[in-house]
Order: C-alpha cells, then structure tokens, then sequence
C-alpha cells in the first residue's frame, strides 16, 4: 500500500520571523512572502510534500500566481480570525492524521497539534529542514538467493592460510604405526588428501 505524501501546515508570518532568510532591510511583508514561498516551493518539488502556508489576513488581495502551486497552498485569514485559527480548523478536521505536520513555534498551536495527535516541528527546526539536503531513506541490501538452504560463508585469505597451516602442521605431526600402544587413533592426512582439502577452501574463497 503506497504511503500518503506528508502535507505541512505552515505558519506562514511565525516562520519569517524564524530566520533572517526571508526579510531583507526595508523589503515589505509581500517580499517576504514570495521569498517564503519560493523556498517552500523548491522544497515541496525536492521533498515530494503538500504544504499549505497560513497568514493572517491583512485585507490585502495576493494575486492569483502568488495564491497558489503545484506543492504550496495559500490561505489568508479573514478578520477577526487569525493563521492560528485556520490550522486549529484544519487540524481538528485530520485528527490523527500520521501523514499531517504542523510547523509553528507558537506554543497554542502546538498544544492544539498535540491534542490531536497531531506532529508538530518548530519554525526554527524546519528552516535547518528546509535549507538542508533531502535525505532519501535508504534502500535496504538485497537478500542473497537461496535455494531453502544455508549457504557456507566464504573464506577470506586469512581463513584459508590458517586453514592450510592446521591441516599441514597435523599432517607433519601425525604418529606413525610403529607409534601406536595398541588404541586405534584418527588416520593422518595423506597429501593427496591435503590437496583436496586445499583445492575446497580455495573453492569457498573465490565464490
């Protein structure tokens, strides 16, 4: 089952006051704006994220290419309502929801998330988010194929050098028959023995 986007619901003016990113000297509070909203534009492409961006209403008309995007949403609110409202609204309406976010360092709006069940990020950790690197996760490492068997691990060289010196020093000191006190011991190695053993583990260690 594929899993649903995250949708962001951004406190638009709480998070221009998060950063020095997004007001210059003398810009006005549209500027401020269209610098928030390109940056959350580029990051909603990057991310693969839903975000609606809240202010609160000033009585102004944003034109209709500022209002709206393929990743970013503008919603202004209308007086005597605030941004605060509208996420409380919204946030009511996708109780639980795993995939909704808030972002605000507004400690109401984040009481009202955490009610219910909601995420919450404050603006100043999303601007590390937003200015950062998009971390894919990673893909897992692909399982070895098996036939229902466990397959032997593969030797590296150092197994195999201690592997050859063991059997070459049992080899070496094998008791003779004439050794013998009467109880029967293990056979010894003869080389013919010992190469195919060394041709074996040779054979793990390639594969």
């Amino acid at each position: 089952m594929a899993t649903k986007r995250e949708h962001l619901l951004i406190d638009g003016y709480n998070l221009i006051k998060a950063s020095q990113l997004f007001q210059g000297r003398g810009d006005t509070l549209e500027q401020a704006r269209n610098r928030l909203q390109q940056a959350l534009a580029a990051y909603g492409r990057r991310a693969d994220k839903h975000i609606t961006l809240y202010y609160d209403g000033t009585g102004e008309s944003p034109s209709a290419a500022s209002a709206s995007g393929p990743h970013v949403t503008i919603e202004f609110s209308r007086y005597p309502q605030q941004a605060d409202d509208l996420i409380a609204q919204a946030v009511e309406k996708k109780h639980g929801a795993k995939w909704l976010r808030v972002i605000s360092s507004d400690r109401a709006v984040q009481r009202c998330a955490a009610r219910h069940k909601i995420r919450s990020t404050c603006s100043e950790d999303f601007i590390d988010e937003l200015t950062g690197p998009v971390h894919a996760p990673s893909a897992p490492a692909p399982a070895p194929e098996r036939d229902g068997t466990e397959a032997d691990p593969s030797l590296d060289p150092g197994e195999l050098d201690q592997w050859e010196a063991l059997f070459r020093k049992e080899a070496d000191e094998a008791p003779t028959a004439t050794d013998r006190d009467g109880m029967e011991a293990c056979p010894s190695l003869d080389p013919d023995e010992l190469d195919r053993w060394e041709a074996l583990f040779r054979k793990k260690a390639d594969r």
